[in-house]
């Protein structure tokens, strides 16, 4: 993969970039290497980012979340829930009341259960 030595010449004295959702982290006057076809987009915002120099390190782009990284955190939540958040949490997201007289770990188990057939929503 090619790549483009961009500068961050922003107002900010440290620097996330997520507007192309690189989430590389500059320091002001930093360069760094940035893939070709990110490095064209930012260099088109001529008041935060400039050519870099040639001798800069190669950016690291950070691992994006997958799906099943969200999916699962919120099976994580659900198994912390206590009644009154799960009976929220069904009704809003599945239209579902629950049945507060069951235990708490019914309860977490039905709601994993609805999660698992209809999804994230």
């Amino acid at each position: 993969m090619d790549h483009l030595s961009v500068k961050y010449i922003g107002k900010r004295p440290e620097y996330t970039e997520g507007t192309y959702g690189t989430m590389i982290r500059f320091v002001k006057g930093e360069s760094r290497l940035v893939p070709l076809d990110k490095a064209r987009l930012m260099l088109k915002h001529t008041d935060v980012y400039a050519p870099g120099e040639t001798d800069a390190p190669i950016a690291v782009i950070p691992e994006q979340k997958s799906e099943d990284d969200d999916a699962q955190d919120l099976r994580d939540a659900i198994s912390l829930m206590e009644k009154d958040a799960l009976e929220t949490y069904a009704q809003t997201h599945f239209s579902v009341k629950l049945d507060k007289r069951k235990n708490v770990l019914d309860l977490r188990t039905h709601v994993t259960q609805l999660f698992d057939q209809y999804g994230i929503s």
